[in-house]
């Protein structure tokens, strides 16, 4: 494979996983499922869901995992909103019966506002997108305005050392180190409840076998 060829996939991948679309988009969403698994189950468990929470995923990809969180407890309302409009549609194929009992939705959003009225949330949380918020204090500021007071955020996402090793991350991603995402939620207004440093084995989106360290922070808005 040649040097422009190797760019021109790496920037293809990092696309996709930014914004899932097409036949690729499919096998992308697949990947990021299983990936992704586990990091999806720690920034879940963060959460501490209870009976009757109004929760919002942001980036649910397909949704694969929204059964798991409807069984956290009982009464949980559960809203997906997706980027992509390929994801809303696997998201809704992934989830028949919890989509026409009412216990789930899924909605296509724009990445920048979050079409819900204030205080609309008990939980929300989201798994390795914030590297593609376009304007991540707009977007912080967005997450605490639809959150209920006393309610909580979780976000899983990578380090930043061991995401700018992967031949993909240079195009389309923006990386954080820890603080920078704690000094960018407290920005909006919210408070560090907790931070825990995880590792992993797990086969990455250009096919490599590797070492991951990602955090799971817990932000609440008092």
């Amino acid at each position: 494979m040649t040097e422009n060829n190797k760019e021109a996939q790496m920037r293809e991948l990092a696309a996709q996983l930014s914004c899932p679309s097409g036949e690729l988009g499919v096998k992308t969403a697949e990947m990021m499922s299983q990936t992704n698994s586990n990091m999806i189950s720690c920034t879940i468990d963060a959460l501490g869901l209870k009976n009757n929470d109004d929760v919002l995923e942001i980036g649910p990809g397909s949704g694969c995992h929204v059964v798991d969180v409807i069984h956290r407890a009982s009464g949980i309302s559960y809203i997906g909103v997706d980027t992509s409009e390929l994801m809303v549609a696997e998201a809704l194929r992934n989830n028949p019966k919890l989509v026409d009992s009412g216990h789930a939705s899924f909605q296509l959003s724009d990445g920048e506002i979050i079409s819900f009225p204030d205080g609309n949330f008990d939980k929300v949380f989201s798994v390795n997108t914030i590297y593609f918020w376009s304007d991540p204090k707009s977007y912080a500021a967005e997450i605490f305005r639809i959150l209920k007071r006393g309610g909580l955020l979780t976000l899983g996402f990578a380090t930043r050392d061991f995401m700018e090793k992967l031949p993909f991350t240079s195009y389309i991603f923006t990386l954080y180190r820890l603080g920078e995402v704690e000094e960018l939620l407290k920005a909006a207004g919210f408070e560090i409840q907790s931070v825990d440093e995880l590792q992993e084995k797990v086969t990455s989106n250009s096919g490599e076998s590797v070492e991951r360290t990602f955090f799971v922070l817990k932000a609440g808005k008092f």
